[in-house]
């Protein structure tokens, strides 16, 4: 079983010239702002996100994905440290990823096919690419323990895990509780027999970079696109519906 690593924790490959603490903090080529993360762009081949709010297990994810199905299109991670002058500040220096997200040509786009990418990765439970909880904010404890619920044995214990926790929701918030009724006599029945599969668990148009490949046109003689996934933070073991349902449970209002 593959065992989380150490923080600090540098890559054994090949690396590119890494910036100091003190240059990333001055970087003023920023990509994304919240008000506790950030990720700059250093140079073309680094990218940095640190702050407050970022979390070991997007680097874990990036680890796991290098070492074990490198084929699965994603940065690889270079080192993952914490600030020396303040413990909660947590930087993942990356590679970074040459193209521009999908998001920035979907307008252009005339043929909208899609391709699937499947690693074809089965796993016996459920749980982060951390071997821990499952990273979704549907499974952070409202039991008031400050974590996220798994790894779960199985897909039943995930469904149970996933009602249960909006029950609590429920009767904390003294809501009414007909969904989580609803949910509690049918979610267990509906869902079952999904193998556990390898899931990226955030898929978007932000998350997808792209390079149009001039030289390589596609099997209809359109475009064609070298594609990298970004933004690994949810990523886990999954049941296969997982990621259609993350990336429509918005749209279908699951809450």
């Amino acid at each position: 079983m593959w065992e989380p690593v150490a923080v600090p924790f540098q890559n054994t490959q090949p690396l590119p010239i890494l910036p100091t603490t003190d240059e990333i903090c001055a970087c003023t080529n920023v990509l994304r702002e919240t008000c506790a993360s950030k990720v700059v762009v250093l140079n073309d081949d680094i990218v940095v996100k640190y702050g407050g709010y970022v979390n070991e297990w997007e680097g874990q994810a990036l680890v796991y994905l290098e070492r074990h199905v490198p084929e699965v299109p994603a940065p690889r991670l270079y080192t993952m440290y914490y600030d020396s002058n303040d413990s909660k500040q947590l930087f993942l220096v990356m590679q970074r990823i040459p193209g521009v997200p999908l998001s920035a040509i979907w307008q252009s786009l005339k043929s909208r096919n899609s391709k699937e990418y499947s690693t074809q990765c089965e796993k016996p439970n459920v749980h982060g690419l951390d071997g821990g909880g499952v990273h979704d904010y549907l499974f952070y404890s409202e039991h008031g323990d400050q974590k996220f619920l798994g790894p779960f044995p199985d897909e039943p214990a995930f469904v149970a895990g996933l009602v249960g926790n909006y029950r609590a929701y429920v009767e904390h918030t003294n809501w009414p509780d007909y969904k989580a009724r609803f949910y509690e006599k049918y979610l267990p029945h509906v869902l079952q027999g999904h193998r556990p599969t390898l899931t990226h668990g955030n898929i978007q148009r932000t998350n997808i970079m792209v390079v149009e490949n001039t030289t390589r046109p596609d099997d209809q003689g359109g475009r064609s696109f070298d594609v990298v996934l970004v933004d690994w933070k949810h990523a886990g073991w999954f049941p296969d519906f997982w990621e259609f349902f993350c990336a429509s449970y918005y749209a279908y209002g699951f809450d």
